[in-house]
């Protein structure tokens, strides 16, 4: 199987912008921009929530061995119950249940990778979530009535209205991440992928 794919940075970009609706193309005055990217960066939120994924990815993977072990014995299980000299209807039935394992695993890999992808999405929300007050404060301070996120859509913009390095400020003056700013933080080495057993193994 291959290893369930992690919340890469090029993946954590995206699921930064996608995860909420606060991009509005073509905002006039009285909108400030901020990245939260840069802000994820700085304050070590980026390497974090990227290691906290890797927990998760890692414990989902565990239970997908387990289970993957336990569909092959049941297959040991019954090739040794049938014996070395199977008839042609139990041979049949034998091969039924392979497929039948291999079905059933095919859907645990699936079900295991929808597992971690939300538990990134969940990981990106909850940031974003304790990120956001702190921009509506310094845009309330500012008489703004929107704070656009910085992203593709952005073509060019008054470095007046980006309020990326206040909300850092912001955050690092009440001790939001503390201990967790990227000088502080040493790059994760990338974990060895985890390699699940497939139930076809058994036949």
């Amino acid at each position: 199987m291959k290893s369930i794919s992690g919340l890469s940075a090029a993946c954590f970009v995206a699921v930064l912008l996608i995860a909420g609706c606060d991009q509005i193309p073509g905002a006039g005055p009285g909108s400030l921009i901020v990245d939260l990217t840069a802000i994820a960066k700085a304050t070590g939120q980026e390497e974090s929530m990227q290691d906290r994924a890797q927990t998760a990815r890692e414990d989902v993977n565990a239970q997908l061995i387990e289970s993957a072990r336990e569909l092959e014995q049941r297959l040991v299980d019954e090739r040794t119950k049938i014996g070395d000299k199977p008839t042609q209807e139990q041979e049949v039935q034998l091969q039924q249940l392979t497929q039948q394992a291999q079905q059933q695993y095919a859907q645990l890999q699936s079900d295991a990778q929808q597992k971690v992808q939300q538990a990134e999405i969940n990981l990106v929300l909850d940031y974003r979530e304790t990120v956001k007050p702190f921009a509506e404060k310094i845009a309330r301070s500012r008489g703004a009535s929107v704070v656009l996120l910085a992203g593709q859509s952005v073509f060019w913009l008054d470095p007046a209205v980006d309020i990326t390095g206040d909300v850092i400020s912001a955050l690092r003056a009440e001790g939001v991440f503390a201990g967790s700013d990227a000088d502080q933080v040493p790059a994760t080495p990338a974990a060895t992928p985890i390699e699940a057993p497939s139930p076809a193994a058994a036949e």
